[in-house]
């Protein structure tokens, strides 16, 4: 499956400096900075969603007679997105460092051009569940600031002249998860109905009953996120003075296992 959507945003709230330094003095210095919500903000989105499933045979609750080992329980599910998102507000209270909204035209703080992800479920082995996934994301944008008022309104949000907003890349991300269960049923039937399901197999629907549920059951289970505690950074600055230009100062979604 495959879907396109585009997305137009109006009357987006962002703010206005009233009281802005104009050669360092300030219309009214009785007055430091005053800051109206103006609703003239915009923003465009362009997104393509795909999704591939590959299902041999649906995951559904096994009957006692099915075989204890069987390759065609498993589910493989892809997708993949590309996207851009741009606007020129980052809130209420942003104001444009020039004074000028139409520099403020860029990517949006969330804008994510590209999302992969994988799963591989199966049951291949009965009562035991094994999926495995990975996601990969493109990194956010973030802005170049010069570190300094230079325009005297005291908001350091400056950026050198001729650079425009969010111009910069953080490093994307990966992580693969893990999830393991097994289930053990015993003692007599719950007194429920037994359940119905209906696969679908391309133009074909099959109606199945299952098992009434035993009475008893017992599960363990395994859960592991970011199994290879690959290293997500975050937090990247783009003060120039900062020693840590350019730099992540943080991570994010460390490798964390339940059981």
């Amino acid at each position: 499956s495959a879907t396109y959507a585009y997305s137009r945003g109006g009357a987006i709230a962002r703010g206005e400096n009233l009281n802005a330094p104009i050669n360092g003095v300030r219309p009214d210095p009785s007055f430091g900075n005053v800051i109206e919500i103006i609703s003239d903000g915009r923003s465009r989105l362009h997104e393509l969603q795909t999704n591939l499933t590959i299902n041999q045979g649906a995951l559904f609750p096994l009957n006692k007679a099915a075989p204890r080992i069987s390759y065609k329980r498993s589910t493989l599910f892809l997708n993949y997105t590309i996207a851009t998102n741009r606007n020129n507000s980052d809130g209420a209270f942003s104001v444009a460092p020039t004074g000028n909204q139409e520099t403020e035209w860029g990517p949006s703080n969330n804008d994510r051009r590209h999302r992969f992800g994988v799963n591989f479920n199966n049951q291949n082995i009965k009562n035991l569940g094994v999926g495995i996934g990975m996601n990969v994301t493109s990194g956010i944008p973030y802005t170049i600031r010069t570190g300094f008022d230079d325009n005297g309104d005291l908001i350091y949000n400056d950026r050198p002249a001729g650079v425009g907003r969010n111009t910069l890349r953080a490093e994307g991300s990966l992580s693969v998860n893990l999830n393991v269960n097994y289930n053990w049923q015993f003692g007599p039937a719950a007194g429920r109905p037994p359940g119905i399901g209906v696969m679908v197999n391309g133009g074909n629907a099959e109606v199945r009953t299952f098992d009434a549920p035993s009475r008893f059951r017992i599960g363990v289970f395994l859960f592991a996120q970011n199994l290879t505690n690959h290293a997500n950074y975050t937090g990247y600055s783009g003060t120039m003075p900062s020693p840590f230009f350019i730099q992540p100062t943080a991570v994010q979604q460390t490798r964390r296992v339940e059981a």
